[in-house]
């Protein structure tokens, strides 16, 4: 294997897009042999394993087997535990989960929560006006959509500090670092958050509330809807998954924004581009860098036969670059029409949280903009994540002025 194709490698963690195009190019099929998948970088190829659920299944925790947990007993309990999320499941489980957590994230209920999430960024970036100076991952990108999911799910917000460590712990493990202690460090974050939301469960039984969890709880009642386990198990997920991925959007698409200076000129001047800029920067830099899928049948991808039950990893932010599909991808272009990238999947399994997302995005590049005349990079070359298939920043320090 070329070095330079060692996805798992720090420097190509920090700048991964040098590496698509060529994987791109050379070897649109690769075999990374230490996460041990088939690795795919073309639009077409990403989008075919996408849009084919009955032959790229979701449920790698129960489709690579039992001969696989025997002999990786340590990803036992990490797979036991998130077996049960709803992005985990095929049909039918996954269309019986989702046809319930639909329920809260429809459009027009999204649309409803805007007064509440124009509410918080306004407060938090108050709090930054105030210092001048501020890291926007810690100060706002993190806090933002954790307040926002844990008002959905009827979380207290004291509790925030001691979710993100745990989410920290498990984004570790499923984001790819390969870290020799992930398996570890998941387990245990899993194992808290776990335990936090049984005992939030047994608290609210019997006091009816109008939020996300008082839905999950009265599924549950009906006996045919939800389990506890079941329950417990999508609590952790909307909670991980609900600001996990939207904080790497913000920080990520900000810096983009602040490193292309005729663009954020453009968007300052025409802030009505503010929808078409955040689905730019959703296709640029996205927060979920790939996904794995389980082959579930023999198959031939280019002329490389990928047997059952092999893992490919389709990588979601080299697709989005790819040129056969997009023009000029390597460039950020905030009216870029059309843009029908792959961030939010497709099909069945398209983000559940997708629009939700995109509103707190849309609030918080629309009030940046309006709030602060400056908003200036302290340090042009900040750090990334060091994992595959979570893609954001760890800190981005801003001067900001009004």
């Amino acid at each position: 294997m070329s070095a330079g194709f060692d996805l798992l490698s720090r420097e190509n963690q920090q700048n991964p897009f040098s590496v698509y195009q060529q994987l791109r190019a050379e070897q649109p099929v690769h075999l990374e042999p230490r996460l041990r998948a088939w690795v795919l970088t073309r639009f077409d190829d990403v989008d075919d394993v996408l849009n084919q659920p009955a032959r790229y299944s979701v449920d790698r925790f129960r489709n690579v087997g039992e001969e696989f947990l025997r002999r990786r007993a340590d990803m036992r309990d990490v797979a036991v535990m998130m077996r049960d999320w709803a992005v985990y499941r095929d049909p039918p489980d996954h269309t019986r989960m989702r046809s319930l957590l639909t329920k809260s994230f429809a459009a027009q209920r999204i649309e409803g929560m805007r007064p509440l999430i124009q509410g918080l960024v306004d407060r938090l970036l108050d709090r930054a006006a105030e210092r001048g100076r501020f890291d926007f991952i810690a100060d706002f990108a993190f806090p933002l959509p954790a307040q926002v999911i844990c008002s959905m799910l009827g979380v207290p917000a004291d509790d925030l500090p001691q979710i993100k460590e745990w989410s920290s712990q498990i984004a570790a493990y499923i984001g790819g670092s390969h870290r020799g202690d992930d398996i570890e460090t998941a387990k245990q974050g899993l194992l808290r958050t776990f335990e936090y939301f049984r005992a939030l469960v047994q608290r609210r039984r019997g006091r009816a509330a109008a939020d996300l969890l008082d839905l999950l709880l009265s599924a549950e009642d009906q006996g045919d809807m939800l389990s506890e386990d079941e329950v417990v198990a999508n609590c952790v997920l909307l909670l991980f998954a609900g600001h996990e991925t939207t904080a790497n959007l913000l920080g990520s698409g900000l810096y983009r924004l602040l490193t292309n200076p005729a663009q954020h000129a453009r968007l300052r001047a025409h802030p009505e581009l503010i929808p078409t800029a955040v689905e730019e920067f959703l296709r640029y830099d996205p927060p979920v860098a790939g996904t794995l899928r389980v082959v579930t049948q023999d198959t031939e991808i280019r002329g490389q036969a990928v047997g059952r039950g092999e893992i490919v990893a389709a990588m979601i932010a080299a697709a989005n670059r790819d040129p056969l599909q997009f023009d000029a991808p390597e460039e950020l272009r905030i009216d870029r029409s059309p843009n029908r990238h792959l961030t939010f999947g497709y099909g069945i399994h398209f983000c559940l949280g997708a629009p939700l997302a995109r509103l707190e995005a849309q609030i918080t590049f629309a009030s940046l903009l309006r709030r602060f005349a400056r908003i200036e990079l302290v340090d042009e070359r900040p750090a990334w994540k060091t994992q595959l298939f979570f893609r954001g920043l760890t800190r981005l320090d801003l001067a900001v002025a009004a």
